[in-house]
């Protein structure tokens, strides 16, 4: 568990004392994370948020490519277990078509622009099973920009294809990318491979 005693931005701990309220509170999952997207959102306008982007790193190789990401590691929650995590996705980078498992996930873009895509599982499976071979359709696509904070629900299958610049983002998961499985869909043969999730690069927010 990543702990400090530096201290974060102000923004930031009003958005970890929101979760915390949130985590205590609302036993409804899908009512919390909605409500936790809106103080997402009320982070990502915070200029001193913008300020400390600027200084997160693109190395090591791992972040920003495609494929299996690597995230920055913000902060872990001691007695929720919730994450806060950054991204760094370089000009023209793309996504796997994948899912976050069992975890609830909110993707907001401190800066950027990037095309979220959409899929469902055609096969009549229902969500929650580990499969080797499923096939998956496009069924939506958007553009988002920064400000824009997207609500993940488990088992949910997306993709982001990045646009000619970088894209920044904040994620929050409901637990640390490690402790699940997540799918990744292939178009060849339908396969699907199992993993870990993103390795987690410990840094500091503040």
């Amino acid at each position: 568990m990543m702990q400090t005693s530096e201290p974060r931005l102000p923004a930031v701990e009003r958005f970890i004392g929101r979760m915390r309220e949130l985590c205590a509170n609302e036993p409804d999952e899908a009512a919390r994370w909605s409500a936790a997207a809106d103080a997402l959102k009320a982070l990502l306008a915070d200029p001193g948020l913008h300020e400390h982007a600027r200084t997160w790193p693109i190395s090591p190789a791992k972040l920003g490519l495609e494929g299996k990401h690597a995230n920055l590691l913000f902060y872990e929650d001691p007695d929720y277990g919730f994450v806060i995590n950054g991204l760094i996705k370089r000009p023209e980078a793309k996504t796997t078509v994948h899912d976050h498992g069992k975890s609830w996930t909110l993707y907001g873009v401190v800066d950027g622009a990037e095309t979220v895509l959409r899929f469902e599982r055609t096969d009549g499976a229902q969500p929650g099973d580990l499969p080797t071979h499923a096939p998956v359709e496009q069924t939506d696509s958007g553009e988002v920009t920064t400000g824009h904070v997207d609500c993940i629900a488990p088992w949910e299958i997306h993709a982001e294809y990045n646009g000619t610049g970088r894209t920044v983002a904040v994620i929050v998961r409901s637990q640390k990318s490690g402790t699940f499985v997540q799918n990744i869909f292939h178009d060849h043969g339908n396969t699907v491979e199992q993993y870990d999730g993103p390795e987690q690069i410990p840094y500091h927010l503040g």
